[in-house]
């Protein structure tokens, strides 16, 4: 697998928008423009490279490609169609063809554009990017490369992860996370990662990985000024204690935690401590205790300089001199020549880029103008010069000045005592010596320097401030007489004091110098309020009336604020008097307060849930037992409908089969008619046309022997003629005279005689067909009359069956009738049991699932009374503990006796009987931090320049302690312990784009996965460090947003693949998927009590949806860009999101408000989160700036820049 940066496989990628310096790589545009830009390039002659072995891909080849070339030819962005990232898609080549051709450099695409042979040269030239042109090593290298084949290296190159680092430009920020109690913004910019002081406004910690310094990039350290990540910072979290915060990257997740309050040195003393102070350097500190003794201490291990012996009561009050201020205030001297140094040079730096860039023709100037314009620029370089050079004498005199003081402060200081012996002191801190010694009439509470260090300040038991000079003023020449007066007069009396201050009505319990001027005191009392007097003329200037005996008070380094410390409680006053805040309590109970709190309202939400459901769950049960009631009582009905119907049903089937039955035998019996009457019809008529065939038959013969009598009768005749004939001609023969004539009468004779026999012949032939005739008629007759009578007897036989066929037919009518009477009553009578049966059936049906449902709704109900049982524990367990952290609360709401403020002025201490130290801001009074150390009352606090607070106490301690503890790694996931630089090994495929942590702390959930081919989500043990479980195809495609629900036991995640989906914590089993985004799923996120899930889309949406039901609840639209983070803000329904079109919103889901918008983003937004009481907003984006909002007025607090 290749390593390579490009947006699109970040939460990013599917944004859209063009991959800018989020790359380690320089993007490569082939195109037109780029020819254009590149158009000059000159052509590069490669460098003939001799390794002494074969050309590595992975080692000489992929580093160009990677600085130069991939952020545009990768799996996701790939120009022109061409990946670079493995062997094989170079070989494959984009839509220009192949882009290397094995053994022929001079052939390969890659190579000619490369070497500026062939256009669009690449990379072009210039660009923003810090793109450089191949050199010619790496020309010849990539050249040999080709020439040797082409070929990957051995093994693949999973093992190999080439990086490089990251180029100036990239900047973007892709993620930020705000502490659970606002008083930290983390910020991913680029591969850095830095914390920021919400309150204060600045940075306070840049997250620092040592493996990272060890790295070597071209014989320099890759990350000269250190780096968190060797990529960029996808994802980050806080841990619920805040103190813990857990960043992913590129297959690795790194852990830093916030190292605890550090004890620095501490000095077990013989007796309670009284008072502290700390020298001007920070090294020396002075500590009394109630043995009277004042103990110089080395503020670095605690042990004992020197003791300060003399006292002979409790000292009450200690001041250095120089004051410790005085550090601070040359120390801001030197930050802000130090700033103005670095703006000056920018503002040189941009004067001379000006005219650089100074282009006549793209500004349109001609003649004069020209000129004019020129000179502009080139006297704003002079004054920009100029300004450098007085910013750098500035800075140089602002350090020497810081130096000087560091040298001197020690060695000069001076150490003031107040006792309440009634003296005062004033001691050499070089040799413990006393410099000067004052007796006071009454018993001193406190002392300070003046500005200048010429006077001190007694604060006094009998209500009087005095100020004395600290050193003895020189005495005027007098005569010996009145010196000798002199001396006896202060023998006795002491020295005197230059001004008595009064105004208190009780004594003064401290006193506290107002700087930077000096000129004025601030004094707390046990009359119940501070005063400010003027030391200098001893006049009142202001009174303010605290409400109870004052202990303690000090004044903002920078004139601007005091404390004061009274009964259970410090308020901070400005300087006329207003009271800024109250400040009271142990922040670790109070936190506890409300983190119990927002358990009670989120148990009332439950309990509300849970209560609509128990009613719900109730009305439901009592319906559906009403419904199946209500279906038994018609199951009942239908049964009796069914048995009243069946037997009518059976009477009538009864009486339809009988009728049947007799139908069937008419209906047999009709057919038996009328095949009788067929079979006489066809029989009558068969034998009527025998008869009519006979009587024709007996016509035609009696006709043929009538004509063959009359043929017979005629050739009797003709036979007679024949024969007469025949005589005649005999008789003629007879007759015939002459042979002619007899020969003629023979010829008549013989003619007559032939005719004769013809004619006798044809009458015995005649006679005989006229018998045969006479007999043939005979016969056919008699058949006619045969054929008659048996006609007649069967047409008889036919009026006998049509008669018969007739009853028949009437009988098989009337049965017929009967039947179809009885048929249609069964019919009816069946359609009614149908009817009662159906509905008996229905019933049945509905009875079992009235049965069911009535069932199921009791198990609901059940189910529904456990929980509003087990919500209505939870409520009650949850007021216990509100009331027991009330109490708790309110029992540490205990006295303060001490305050002191950092000399930075950006916190204040107090101290009191509940043992601990206590850190506030100064600006607001809100809880910072609590450090424990002590066993009994702090008694005594004091800063160091540097910000060591001393403390000491009622358990005869005095210690220091660091309470701005830095960050450090705690650990990672991912890489082996042993090998923590060694991606190759980490269970993550890709980037980690999604943390979040467990409430308890105690597991981590990251969400990342293979673009387009994977989405990981993995749940870890965050002590062990190592996997709890991986659920395995949670998603099909990278995986952007994962949050554990509040009470941990569900897992939300949102993926490329559309999907919101709900897994088990502790099964890894799949619950419920969410459908509806038409693009990516960028973040998650679970409202307090898990009724409601949010999504944000690149679709332009956030949808909010039902987590028992998968509905969706609302779609809230107005992006006009991907919204690309989004988190529920504490424990309500509202959530903060921003998006691609440079805004950070926060949306009600309830009905989709957009209710406040947060502006000043000047490009896309990737990460934005609020402070769960919507006091901060935090957001970074593409223009690299984190910017942080008031969330309760939308107003910008800061913006942070790199």
């Amino acid at each position: 697998m290749r390593l390579f940066l490009v947006r699109s496989l970040t939460r990013f990628a599917i944004l859209g928008s063009v991959l800018a310096a989020a790359s380690f790589f320089v993007a490569v545009a082939a195109d037109k423009k780029a020819e254009k830009t590149d158009a000059k390039s000159t052509e590069i002659k490669f460098e003939a490279v001799k390794l002494g072995r074969p050309v590595n891909f992975e080692r000489d080849i992929y580093p160009a490609l990677e600085q130069n070339c991939i952020a545009c030819h990768n799996v996701a962005i790939n120009e022109s169609k061409l990946v670079l990232e493995e062997v094989k898609d170079i070989v494959k080549g984009g839509k220009r063809g192949t882009s290397v051709v094995a053994k022929q450099p001079d052939k390969s695409l890659l190579y000619l554009v490369a070497a500026r042979k062939k256009k669009p040269h690449m990379p072009p030239l210039p660009n923003n990017q810090d793109a450089k042109a191949f050199t010619p090593r790496e020309l010849g290298l990539l050249r040999q490369w080709i020439l040797e084949g082409a070929v990957g290296s051995k093994g693949g190159n999973k093992q190999m992860l080439q990086f490089s680092p990251l180029p100036e430009s990239a900047k973007a920020v892709y993620s930020v996370a705000l502490s659970p109690w606002n008083r930290f913004a983390a910020a991913g910019r680029a591969n850095q990662v830095e914390i920021y002081d919400t309150t204060l406004g600045e940075k306070v910690s840049k997250l620092v990985d040592p493996q990272l310094d060890k790295i070597k990039f071209q014989d320099k350290a890759m990350y000269p000024g250190g780096a968190a990540h060797r990529d960029f910072v996808h994802s980050m979290a806080f841990s619920p204690s805040g103190n813990m915060l857990a960043t992913g990257g590129y297959r690795v997740v790194k852990l830093w935690k916030r190292d605890a309050v550090r004890q620095i040195a501490k000095l077990a003393g013989p007796a309670a401590v009284t008072s502290t102070a700390i020298t001007a350097d920070g090294k020396i500190a002075a500590v009394a205790s109630a043995d009277n003794v004042v103990r110089l201490v080395n503020l670095a291990d605690g042990k004992v300089i020197r003791e300060l012996k003399g006292h002979t009561a409790a000292v009450s009050g200690l001041a250095f001199y120089p004051h410790p201020s005085e550090t601070s205030r040359l120390a801001a001297v030197t930050a802000a020549a130090d700033a103005a140094l670095v703006d000056a040079t920018t503002k040189q730096a941009t004067a001379e880029q000006a005219v650089k860039d100074f282009d006549p023709k793209a500004l349109k100037l001609e003649g004069e103008k020209i000129a004019a314009e020129k000179k502009t620029r080139t006297d704003a370089v002079a004054a920009a010069v100029k300004a450098v050079a007085t910013a750098k004498t500035a800075l140089v005199a602002a350090k020497k000045a810081e130096a000087e003081f560091a040298k001197t402060a020690g060695a000069s200081s001076q150490l003031v005592t107040g006792s309440q012996d009634k003296s005062v002191r004033v001691w050499k801190v070089s040799d413990g010596s006393v410099v000067r010694q004052l007796v006071t009439p009454a018993p001193v509470n406190d002392v300070i320097f003046t500005k200048d260090g010429a006077r001190l300040v007694s604060a006094h038991a009998d209500n009087l401030l005095r100020v004395w000079m600290t050193v003895a003023p020189k005495p005027a020449e007098k005569k010996a007489a009145d010196k000798k007066k002199e001396k006896k007069k202060d023998e006795k009396a002491g020295p005197k004091p230059v001004l008595e201050i009064k105004g208190h009505s009780k004594p003064v319990t401290g006193v506290a110098l107002i700087l930077p001027a000096g000129t004025q005191i601030a004094t707390a009392s046990g009359d119940n309020t501070v005063r400010v007097f003027d030391v200098t003329k001893g006049n009142q200037v202001r009174s303010i009336n605290v409400g109870s005996p004052v202990t303690g008070v000090a004044v903002r380094p920078d004139g601007t604020a005091i404390a004061a410390a009274s009964g259970n409680f410090a308020r901070l006053y400005d300087m006329a008097g207003k009271q800024l805040a109250e400040l009271k309590g142990d922040l670790g109970l109070v936190r506890a307060l409300s983190e119990t709190t927002e358990d009670q309202n989120v148990a009332k939400q439950l309990v509300g849930i849970a209560d609509g459901k128990q009613k719900a769950a109730d009305k439901t049960a009592k319906d559906r037992a009403a419904a199946a009631k209500k279906a038994k009582d018609a199951k009942t009905a239908a049964d009796k409908k069914v048995a009243e119907q069946k037997p009518k049903f059976d009477a009538a089937k009864t009486k339809s089969d009988t009728a049947t039955k007799a139908f069937d035998t008419a209906a047999k019996a009709l057919v038996v008619a009328k095949k009788a009457i067929v079979d006489a019809t066809k029989k009558a008529a068969d034998l009527k046309k025998v008869a009519d065939d006979a009587k024709k038959a007996a016509d035609v013969a009696t006709k043929k022997s009538a004509d063959a009598a009359k043929t017979s009768e005629a050739a009797k005749k003709a036979a007679a003629e024949a024969a007469k004939k025949l005589t005649a001609a005999q008789e003629a023969a007879k007759k015939a005279a002459d042979d002619a004539a007899k020969k003629k009468a023979a010829d008549a004779v013989k003619a007559a005689t032939d005719a004769k026999a013809k004619a006798d012949k044809a009458a015995a032939d005649t006679a005989k067909v006229a018998a045969d005739a006479k007999k043939a008629s005979d016969v056919a007759t008699k058949k006619s009359t045969d054929a008659a009578a048996a006609s007649k007897g069967a047409a008889e036989a036919k009026t006998k069956a049509d008669a018969a066929g007739k009853a028949a037919q009437a009988k098989n009518d009337a049965t017929k009738k009967a039947k179809d009477a009885a048929d249609k009553e069964t019919a009816k009578q069946k359609g009614e049991l149908k009817k009662t049966t159906d509905a008996q059936a229905s019933a049945d049906r509905t009875q079992k699932l009235a049965d069911k449902a009535s069932s199921d709704a009791q198990v609901s109900l059940k189910a529904a009374n456990a929980d509003k049982a087990a919500k209505d524990a939870l409520q009650k367990t949850v007021d216990a503990a509100v009331a027991k952290d009330t109490a708790a609360a309110k029992a540490g709401e205990k006295p303060i006796t001490v305050v002191a403020f950092s000399p930075d002025g950006k916190f204040l201490l107090t101290g009191g009987a509940d043992q601990k130290i206590h850190v506030w801001y100064a600006a607001t009074g809100q809880a910072v931090d609590t450090v424990s150390g002590h066993t009994g009352a702090v008694t005594a606090l004091s800063v160091s320049p540097s910000g060591v607070v001393l403390s000491g106490g009622a358990d005869k301690l005095a210690a220091a302690w660091d309470i701005s503890p830095n960050w450090s790694p705690a650990g990672q996931l991912g890489p082996q312990a042993d090998k923590p630089l060694d991606l190759a090994t980490s269970p993550f495929v890709s980037r980690v784009l999604s943390i979040d942590f467990s409430r308890d702390g105690k597991m981590l959930v990251t969400g990342g996965g293979d673009p387009s081919r994977s989405g990981e989500l993995m749940i870890w043990d965050v002590a062990k460090k190592t996997m709890i479980r991986e659920i395995k195809d949670a998603h099909s495609d990278t995986i952007f947003g994962a949050e554990f629900s509040r009470d941990g036991k569900k897992l939300l995640s949102g993926a490329a693949d559309k999907f919101v989906k709900i897994f088990d914590v502790g099964s890894g089993k799949h619950i419920r998927s969410f459908e509806g985004h038409t693009h990516h799923v960028l973040d998650v996120s679970w409202k307090a009590d898990n009724s409601s899930i949010a999504s944000a889309g690149a679709d332009n949406v956030i949808k909010v949806w039902n987590v028992d039901t998968g509905e969706q609840r609302r779609t809230i639209g107005g992006y006009s860009k991907q919204v690309t983070s989004l988190r529920f803000v504490g424990i309500g329904e509202n959530v903060i999101s921003c998006g691609g079109d440079k805004s950070v919103r926060y949306h009600k889901t309830g009905n989709g408000q957009n209710y406040r918008s947060f502006s000043g983003g000047t490009d896309f937004m990737y990460a934005a989160a609020s402070s769960r009481d919507e006091s901060f907003v935090v957001a970074g984006g593409e223009d690299g700036t984190v910017r942080l909002w008031n969330g309760k007025n939308g107003k910008l607090v800061k913006a942070f820049s790199r």
